[in-house]
């Protein structure tokens, strides 16, 4: 006997409560229905179903078998509308979430070209520091930045990797003075990032090796553009990814500070339950974004 066939026909008949339920749910006959299901269980040597003239119940072998049989047939057919995809075209409502600031920085300025190279696509983006469980919120791509990603069962790409920086606006430094090594900044006023797990602890790579020093200061942000802006109005020291602060180095507002001194990079990650990282949707724009932020980061 084909046993994904008996299996098929089992979670139908359990699925619609009937074997004339299950027949017209998979366009067969009852009779095919019944003699698959009958043919699982000689072949399993349990009773599975206690059929009767008005239902069909589950034994406990069927209520046990019921459960990994269902999770199979569900992994099957994912396989198979994977490698049937691989042929599709990218199409249909692709949900994303990234950081705030990435994504208003990095992310939205690609959208418009995004949406013109693939305009089947129906992009729902959320901008979002908050940690999102794709599972659970039915999302198709979080873009997550930071040194490391923690241990799961989702797919990742790596997309592209940058710098922090450390920073202050020359008003700042002619009134405060500026550090010449990382721990004055135990003296200094610092902007810290609120998410970070550690926001007063900054730890550097030097020429003697790692300098770690605990800062202080009466601005803490959850939001790294908000944090950009108060070091450029003078507020204090920023350790801030480049994305952040790029335009204002390069227009005078902020001055890189303790060069021999490097805080830790950052990497940027796509990721995805792994039912969804084949679809031809997700695998264009991870593709659009490995391209388009591994140049910029280049």
């Amino acid at each position: 006997m084909d046993v994904l066939d008996g299996m098929r026909a089992f979670r139908a008949v359990v699925d619609s409560g009937s074997f004339v339920g299950a027949a017209r749910s998979l366009s067969l006959t009852t009779a095919w229905v019944s003699k698959r299901v009958s043919q699982l269980e000689a072949h399993l040597g349990v009773q599975l179903l206690v059929r009767t003239t008005r239902r069909v119940a589950l034994t406990d072998a069927g209520r046990v078998y019921f459960e990994s049989c269902a999770r199979l047939i569900d992994e099957i057919d994912a396989s198979e509308r994977s490698v049937v995809d691989l042929q599709a075209s990218p199409r249909g409502r692709l949900r994303i979430t990234a950081p705030m600031s990435f994504g208003l920085i990095r992310i939205a300025p690609l959208l418009p070209d995004l949406h013109a190279q693939y305009p089947d696509i129906e992009l729902d983006v959320a901008f979002d520091d908050r940690y999102v469980d794709l599972l659970e919120e039915s999302v198709d791509v979080a873009i997550r930045v930071g040194t490391a990603l923690d241990d799961s069962s989702l797919l990742a790409r790596k997309l592209a990797s940058g710098r922090r920086l450390l920073c202050a606006s020359p008003g700042y430094l002619r009134k405060q003075g500026t550090p010449r090594h990382p721990r004055d900044l135990a003296k200094h006023v610092c902007l810290r990032y609120a998410l970070h797990a550690a926001p007063g602890t900054w730890t550097f790579d030097g020429p003697n090796g790692e300098v770690t020093v605990h800062v202080g200061g009466r601005l803490r942000l959850n939001n790294s553009i908000a944090l950009g802006i108060a070091a450029v109005a003078g507020v204090g020291i920023l350790l801030t990814p480049d994305f952040v602060v790029e335009e204002d180095l390069a227009a005078g507002r902020l001055q890189a500070l303790l060069p021999r001194y490097r805080p830790s990079g950052y990497s940027v990650f796509a990721v995805s339950p792994p039912t969804r990282f084949a679809t031809p949707k997700v695998r264009a724009f991870v593709e659009f974004l490995a391209q388009r932020l591994g140049r910029a980061s280049a």
